[in-house]
């Protein structure tokens, strides 16, 4: 068990081989598998909710997300994008398991900031937002993906290659096309 909190508090050591660690550890430490759930699951749950319609929804889909790791930890393999990326592709294919036809995205939480003087800042907050939802909504499927998994998981364009199965340059590619294509949609926007 101490060796499971060293593993999860170590600062001389970068992050992923952290994770690394304490996965390979949670193939017989429940522990060091609940330590990988309380660092992960916002994150996950933060991605979920951009494919569902409900907080429960992604809710439930995160629960289902830690199950189908917590069976399938024995056959995890630290490399690539490290423990945060086979996580995220579980909960990916889990998504598309749950949800073939949907093809709605929603982001989790607010983008912009609700702490508005009145009424009228909320809707044109409101709108903004829409207007953005909308305009992710109008990318492409792979492109779609890459901004959910960058902004609303926060993760880094290796871990979104290691999700997607693309390469690190192919990823920063993808993203940035993404991101001029919704930069191009608000210039017409104006």
């Amino acid at each position: 068990m101490d060796e499971v909190r060293a593993l999860a508090t170590g600062r001389e050591r970068p992050r992923i081989e952290r994770d690394d660690d304490l996965a390979v550890a949670a193939r017989s430490d429940p522990e060091a598998f609940g330590l990988l759930y309380e660092r992960h699951r916002l994150a996950v749950f933060r991605y979920l909710r951009t494919r569902c319609w409900s907080d429960d929804d992604a809710g439930e889909l995160t629960a289902i997300v830690f199950e189908r790791a917590l069976h399938a930890i024995p056959r995890y393999r630290p490399a690539g994008g490290g423990f945060v990326a086979w996580l995220l592709r579980i909960a990916r294919n889990a998504s598309i398991d749950t949800h073939r036809r949907a093809t709605a995205v929603q982001f989790a939480g607010d983008l912009s900031d609700t702490s508005s003087t009145g009424p009228e800042e909320d809707v044109l907050a409101h709108e903004a937002r829409a207007s953005l939802l909308a305009s992710v909504g109008d990318l492409p499927q792979i492109q779609r993906e890459a901004i959910v998994l960058r902004y609303a998981a926060g993760l880094t364009a290796r871990e979104i290659g290691e999700v997607l199965g693309k390469t690190d340059q192919a990823t920063q590619k993808l993203l940035s096309r993404a991101l001029a294509s919704l930069r191009e949609t608000y210039r017409d926007d104006i």
